[in-house]
């Protein structure tokens, strides 16, 4: 089972991520004591902060996780 996920949160120095999309989530990792949310999409790997973030959603929709950081 694949994914896709909707973050807005920051993504670096000075960046931050405003409803972007990815699609093809494999693996999905919440670091919590760093505040950090780590996955991996279409071979790829993608990393957020997680300190501001005030909502995380999964929803399972026929057989696709929808999940929503913002």
């Amino acid at each position: 089972m694949t994914g896709h996920i909707t973050v807005t949160a920051k993504c670096g120095p000075a960046r931050q991520a405003t409803a972007v999309v990815f699609s093809g989530i494999t693996d999905l990792d919440f670091d919590l004591p760093r505040e950090m949310l780590h996955f991996k999409y279409d071979g790829r790997h993608q990393e957020f902060d997680l300190h501001g973030v005030t909502t995380i959603t999964d929803t399972i929709t026929a057989a696709d996780h929808a999940i929503v950081v913002s």
